[in-house]
């Protein structure tokens, strides 16, 4: 596993479908959810904060599925991310044109600055992760074990051999934990062969993702 864990950073193919797959799962869970709130007036704002709250509630999915015992596959959250937004879409196919949406107003403008914002911030942590070709200080590999036993054994419930080891056992960040980073990370790695890669990049992902959701944060 460690041998894995410590090739050289590429980019597989299969990563380009690790990231497509967190847009899916995080903007159809958002969307699901707050389709039956008040949603914000602005396009924009609309979506790219169901990014964010989709985010917390795959946290609670994937702690309640896992809880129930069914085994966790990428395929199923995508499957239960989008069944409203596909079921909408069949009923107002213009759901999808932007170009209505799209005006140079006061708010729209201060997205985009924000966007702008979070371009190099991505390219900063993205560029300066990948510097280094392993992972960095005890956390990381910590994260990097209980992510590749989740991604394999599709489940977040340790195992009594390992629960049995001295200290925190074998799996540090499963139990008592709320393992919901780790259920993420094992998710994308389920598509993406690399897990050095997955951790890397969604890190910086999430981390630059946040300037925007906190932007709306401060404007409300």
């Amino acid at each position: 596993m460690i041998k894995f864990i410590c090739k050289p950073i590429v980019l597989p193919s299969m990563s380009y479908l690790a990231i497509i797959l967190f847009f899916i799962i995080t903007w159809g869970l958002g969307y699901s959810v707050t389709r039956f709130t008040r949603r914000a007036d602005n396009f924009f704002e609309r979506n790219l904060m169901d990014i964010g709250i989709g985010l917390g509630v795959f946290s609670i999915l994937a702690t309640f599925l896992n809880f129930i015992r069914i085994p966790l596959n990428w395929w199923l959250f995508a499957v239960l991310a989008m069944l409203l937004p596909i079921y909408d879409l069949a009923r107002n196919y213009r759901i999808l044109n932007v170009k209505e949406h799209f005006k140079l107003t006061k708010s729209n403008i201060c997205i985009i600055i924000v966007l702008l914002i979070f371009a190099p911030s991505l390219y900063m942590y993205e560029k300066g992760s990948f510097a280094y070709a392993y992972l960095e200080d005890d956390d990381s590999w910590e994260h990097a074990r209980s992510i590749k036993y989740i991604a394999i054994e599709k489940t977040a419930f340790e195992p009594s051999s390992a629960l049995s080891l001295p200290g925190h056992g074998l799996f540090h960040y499963l139990d008592p934990y709320p393992p919901s980073y780790d259920m993420l990370m094992a998710m994308l790695h389920q598509l993406s062969p690399s897990l050095s890669w997955t951790l890397k990049f969604f890190n910086a992902l999430i981390v630059s993702l946040s300037i925007i959701f906190f932007y709306f944060f401060a404007k409300e």
